[in-house]
């Protein structure tokens, strides 16, 4: 129930703070793995190389096809970099976002949408065919925006995935926070309670997810993120299902190029 608690002081706080001075239109599609309200502007798109623990790629593409609706296709698999067998997910990744409700003075952003792509690699198996990290399923988030010596975003999420072989069928929820530093830093801290992946099946501890980022502008149209992954180390078990020791937290690194079309 703390959790649940935390989760609703959060959203109270960021529907009702007044004192900042609003700021609008700067809204990120993403913190380091959980999806925002933002959305991509109608006409543009973007590319993105993510290399995740393991040897793994994950290779995206989307498209803003107007102001308030993106849609976009991924596809992974691990041990791509290695010697080791590489392993496929066994289906492209699926995104849609919609944002229903534009952010203005009184109101946060509100954005409805589906990502079937998860994080890291895929697991095979009669008892698992999962992601390491469940993909988001459908969501709901809502974001507000501040000026703050620069900018401050705050955000919040409900999310329903449908990766559900371990029998857990619960919703989950996540809350985040990014902030720029001038023009070309951005830092991103995100909290997945991960409620949909704590039962006895599951190959969690049951801590949910704390990751972080540090997004670095180098042009108009490429960013470079350093990821910091699964810092309280969430994890209990193998690819086989045994136990072993917690891994450290995951070192990952995003390449992202933006255009017009």
């Amino acid at each position: 129930m703390d959790r649940y608690r935390f989760l609703l002081i959060t959203v109270f706080f960021i529907i009702i703070t007044p004192f900042f001075i609003h700021a609008q239109n700067i809204v990120p599609r993403r913190l380091v793995s959980a999806p925002t309200a933002g959305s991509l502007s109608s006409r543009t798109y973007f590319l993105e190389t993510h290399l995740f623990d393991g040897g793994g790629v994950t290779q995206r593409i989307g498209i803003g096809i107007t102001n308030f609706v993106d849609i976009g296709v991924s596809f992974s698999g691990s041990n791509i970099i290695g010697s080791r067998k590489v392993i496929w997910q066994p289906y492209a990744g699926a995104q849609i976002r919609i944002r229903i409700i534009e952010e203005s003075i009184r109101s946060p952003a509100f954005s409805i949408g589906f990502d079937s792509q998860g994080e890291g690699e895929y697991i095979p198996g009669e008892k698992l065919n999962r992601f390491r990290v469940k993909s988001r399923g459908a969501y709901l988030v809502m974001s507000r925006n501040y000026r703050m010596l620069g900018d401050l975003g705050m955000h919040t999420g409900v999310n329903y995935s449908f990766e559900d072989d371990d029998g857990d069928r619960d919703p989950s929820f996540w809350i985040g926070i990014d902030k720029t530093i001038g023009n070309r830093i951005e830092l991103c801290c995100e909290y997945d309670f991960a409620t949909n992946d704590n039962k006895d099946k599951s190959i969690t501890l049951g801590r949910g997810y704390l990751n972080s980022a540090v997004k670095l502008t180098l042009s108009g149209a490429f960013t470079l993120e350093f990821d910091l992954q699964n810092i309280l180390r969430n994890a209990k078990k193998d690819l086989t299902g045994h136990s072993q020791d917690r891994p450290e937290p995951s070192r990952e690194l995003r390449i992202i190029y933006h255009a017009r079309f």
